[in-house]
């Protein structure tokens, strides 16, 4: 009898499991034709769209981090062929990319009011729903508000980058360029080959801390440095951080999340930032000390005392484009908005910089003769003034126009950020098409095959700054350039990083000759975790010291 009883035990067990099995193979393959059939929403529409892979959608690289982003938006660029737009999907949701310059302008600047929203309400519930502190600050910057609140925190901070602005802060970057001078000339002495983000993110790091928050980051006089360790890992988007965004996307995944106090994004990191900054700001408000930087300017602007650049010129048109016709409303900004876009500007800064001027150095030391014409106009704008070896002034740098190009062919060669994301506020039709993009809808910009399109420059797989001479940019549409994005909700920053950007190229190039080294792996490859274009295995340089 206790056999039988123990054989039957076993089998009701066996009966069990089976039935669990088949039960969850079921739900699989009804989840399989479930999500086939939702894939199906552009050929519906006789859009093309690219081949989806269950169960990520056509972005499965977001999750996996098997393929970076830039060598998945020029795979899928090519797929779509001479098509101005293309379908894909994030999981379920439909988005359209654009690939069409004259679209670019109508969804950036001309039908702006349709696209005043960067993210969509699931990107937002996916990467900022959580219930933790880490959620609450991604969720407040300004990349991330909507619809009047971005207009008011845009409206609000904008005055802070003005030229005028720029200026009063060229004193901090003439400092960071003076860091970079020393660490570039020991590598000189020792003729040794070094990375080039490394080195170039130090003087990121440093020159963002000091002129934007008055921190002394230590980047270069520490290499335990908090500020850069942590600034590296933030937007690292590992295995882990894919998993979690999945689970976020889940039906029950985000109350799950919620439960454990799990964050998509990387709380340690975030965390760091937010205390270093809020303590720089108590700092302020009990010492009253005022050194004129972003801190103190970001203050200010929030308060409406912040005086306006009257004789503000708009240089062209990306500048007119730019304008947000729409005037702040007077109110108090909760502290945590200052706070959250502080954290913004500082670690996104930091990382695109330096990634930008390690790409610039890279390029330089392959084309000899493009860093020739670059040391000559330098110098025939500086001259032999000593104390020009790092301390040029803002006019200075406004008129090394081979400098712009140099940094603007970089740009277009490796956009630090290959994709530019809207969404859509009310429904819109594509003009000349029959096609609505619904409220809430997404459409994102492939950057890299735009750049990268013959029809807009030539031979675009090679690095040439003549690219962006007067006469070659003033024959080019001018939105087949994207690095900053175009229209009102473009980078705030983007006359800072240039700013820096140039200053620091500048010190290197009229002081040091860049040389190739063969520790650089080529053809280059793009690490995947990376949320930045940015090579697994680095770059790297030599450098002389130029007498």
């Amino acid at each position: 009898v206790k056999e039988n009883v123990q054989f039957h035990s076993v089998n009701e067990t066996r009966k069990m499991y089976q039935e669990i099995f088949l039960g969850l193979a079921t739900l699989l393959v009804l989840t399989y034709f479930y999500f086939h059939q939702q894939w199906k929403y552009w050929t519906k529409r006789g859009v093309f769209q690219t081949q989806p892979t269950f169960p990520f959608g056509t972005l499965g690289a977001f999750f996996t981090k098997s393929e970076a982003f830039l060598d998945f938006a020029k795979r899928q660029g090519q797929e779509a062929g001479n098509r101005p737009f293309y379908g894909g999907y994030f999981l379920l949701n439909p988005v359209l990319f654009l690939k069409d310059v004259d679209l670019v302008k109508q969804v950036t600047v001309k039908d702006f009011d349709h696209f005043v929203d960067r993210n969509s309400s699931t990107m937002k519930e996916i990467f900022f729903g959580g219930k933790t502190r880490t959620d609450d600050i991604w969720r407040k910057q300004m990349t991330s508000a909507e619809g009047d609140e971005w207009k008011n925190i845009r409206a609000t901070f904008t005055p802070i980058f003005t030229s005028g602005k720029m200026k009063a802060m060229m004193i901090f970057i003439q400092e960071g360029c003076g860091n970079l001078f020393n660490a570039f000339d020991k590598f000189a002495a020792k003729n040794e080959e070094f990375e080039l983000k490394k080195c170039v993110g130090k003087f990121s790091m440093d020159t963002i801390a000091s002129c934007a928050f008055g921190v002394d980051a230590q980047s270069f006089t520490n290499d335990n440095s908090q500020f850069v360790q942590f600034a590296l890992n933030i937007f690292k988007q590992d295995f882990q951080q894919g998993v979690l965004a999945f689970l976020a996307f889940l039906p029950l995944g985000r109350k799950i999340m919620n439960a454990f106090g799990l964050s998509v994004l990387r709380v340690k990191e975030t965390e760091f930032f937010y205390e270093a900054i809020s303590a720089s700001l108590k700092y302020r408000r009990e010492s009253k000390t005022k050194r004129n930087d972003l801190v103190d300017m970001m203050l200010e602007a929030i308060k409406g005392e912040l005086s306006e650049d009257h004789n503000e010129a708009e240089a062209d048109q990306y500048e007119k484009d730019s304008k947000l016709n729409h005037k702040a409303e007077k109110h108090d900004f909760d502290e945590l908005v200052v706070v959250a876009t502080a954290i913004v500007i500082l670690v996104a800064g930091y990382d695109t910089t330096g990634s930008t001027l390690a790409y610039a150095c890279y390029y330089l030391a392959k084309h000899p003769e493009v860093q020739d014409k670059l040391r000559n106009e330098i110098e025939d704008i500086v001259g032999d003034d000593p104390e020009k070896m790092t301390k040029f002034s803002y006019d200075d740098i406004q008129q090394m126009h081979y400098l712009d190009a140099v940094i603007s062919e970089t740009l277009r060669c490796y956009n630090p950020v290959p994709n530019l994301q809207r969404t859509c506020t009310k429904d819109y039709q594509i003009p000349g098409t029959d096609i609505v993009i619904p409220k809430g809808g997404e459409v994102w910009i492939n950057v890299p095959s735009i750049h990268q399109d013959p029809k807009h420059y030539d031979s675009p797989l090679e690095f040439n700054p003549e690219n962006f001479s007067k006469e070659n940019k003033a024959k080019r549409n001018p939105y087949a350039f994207l690095p900053f994005g175009q229209g009102p909700r473009n980078c705030i920053g983007m006359r800072f990083a240039l700013l820096e950007a140039k200053c620091a190229l500048a010190t290197i190039v009229k002081n040091f000759t860049l040389l190739p080294s063969s520790k650089t792996k080529e053809p280059i490859e793009i690490d995947p975790i990376s949320a930045i274009t940015y090579p697994k295995y680095g770059l790297y340089a030599r450098v002389e010291r130029r007498n």
